[in-house]
């Protein structure tokens, strides 16, 4: 006899975590209060709280926990949502990151650039819609490009700081905390997330560098990368423009040590782009032995604090932590990609819908069929 077995749905519910490097993480349980997870006592993976803030970021600093980014999370109607606010260095409020500013200001185009359209169409055919949403000027269109790329980068830390988490736990409830090496399968999901942190990354310096490309006259269907750009600067005719002026200050792209007059990718650019053309290029992470399995390292013992630990073993370094290094460079991505957005001179103002902006609206009742 067949059965027939309603799948579960996940019921309505929110949650708001800040997290950490190694593995570590905190939940607003409260206003001003967070519950800190995982704590190793009585041999178990426990949560302890509340802390307030200014708590939390002593003992984050006490045990070298940095920061990454802020989550908002849960369930509607069955369906998982989730919102990541990369913690931008040298800002105090981030609830808009980089990605957000981006895609702002291609709306800010597309906005005032779609109204002549939306005004002499009443109901538009789906082709239609598709084609005046596309129709997209180089400024517009690079400027989407590098919000969904940096979206996707977001989904790649975040990921990765599940995965840490995760392991952390894992180790904690098995009792391997005296630096017990061990992997599974969920290694491979690890490998996937930082292949992709670093294709994403590449994609937005790259974006970056055509839109550049375009401020300053040139063709960025053919100087479509950040290197290209580089490699047509010239001293003796640098172009006036205040996003370029950014990359040469922040020290991303500097004066040609043997030749002075042109320029080359220099200081955290230039190390990205060198762990990422390793990473990407040449091989893939996890292909190195040691890279292979991951252990946990006390922080603070006697209060059950320990952090996550997983090798990247590049130019023969495997001392260091690969979310360590991700981090390092993410924050530096979001950082300069944040002052770039405000340094170009577009609308980086959220856009607020009106009536007027609803271009096509269609409601279910609860008991109408898909389809």
């Amino acid at each position: 006899m067949t059965q027939i077995i309603e799948l579960p749905r996940q019921t309505d519910g929110t949650g708001f975590y800040l997290h950490f490097t190694g593995g570590f993480r905190a939940a607003n349980v409260a206003e001003n209060a967070w519950r800190i997870e995982p704590v190793f006592v009585n041999g178990k993976a426990c949560a302890t709280g509340p802390l307030t803030m200014a708590q939390l970021q002593t003992l984050s600093k006490q045990n070298r926990f940095c920061a990454i980014a802020f989550q908002r999370m849960g369930w509607m109607n069955g369906v998982f949502n989730s919102t990541w606010a990369p913690i931008v260095p040298g800002k105090a409020n981030h609830s808009q990151g980089p990605a957000e500013l981006w895609s702002q200001i291609a709306g800010n185009i597309s906005r005032p650039r779609t109204k002549e359209f939306f005004d002499s169409v009443e109901h538009p055919a789906e082709e239609e819609l598709a084609k005046a949403m596309d129709d997209q000027d180089p400024v517009e269109a690079l400027a989407r490009y590098i919000s969904l790329s940096l979206q996707s980068m977001d989904i790649s830390v975040e990921q990765i700081a599940e995965h840490y988490h995760e392991q952390l736990v894992n180790h904690m409830a098995a009792g391997n905390i005296d630096g017990e090496r061990s992997a599974n399968t969920l290694s491979q999901t690890l490998y996937a997330h930082v292949h992709s942190f670093f294709l994403h990354l590449g994609a937005t310096r790259d974006y970056l560098g055509a839109l550049i490309a375009f401020r300053i006259g040139l063709d960025h269907t053919k100087i479509d990368s950040l290197a290209r750009l580089v490699g047509k600067l010239r001293q003796a005719n640098l172009p006036n423009d205040a996003v370029l002026d950014l990359l040469i200050t922040s020290g991303d792209i500097a004066a040609h040590p043997q030749r002075p007059d042109k320029f080359v990718v220099a200081g955290w650019m230039q190390e990205v782009t060198s762990i990422r053309n390793e990473l990407v290029h040449k091989r893939p992470y996890g292909s190195k032995s040691n890279e292979s399995r991951g252990w946990v390292v006390p922080t603070q013992k006697e209060a059950g604090l320990y952090r996550y630990f997983r090798p990247l073993d590049v130019n023969g370094n495997a001392k260091q932590d690969l979310f360590d290094v991700l981090h390092h460079h993410y924050a530096r991505c979001t950082d300069l990609l944040h002052k770039a957005a405000k340094a170009s001179g577009n609308n980086t103002a959220m856009m607020h819908i009106t009536d007027e902006d609803v271009i096509s609206l269609e409601i279910r009742k609860p008991d109408k069929p898909e389809g």
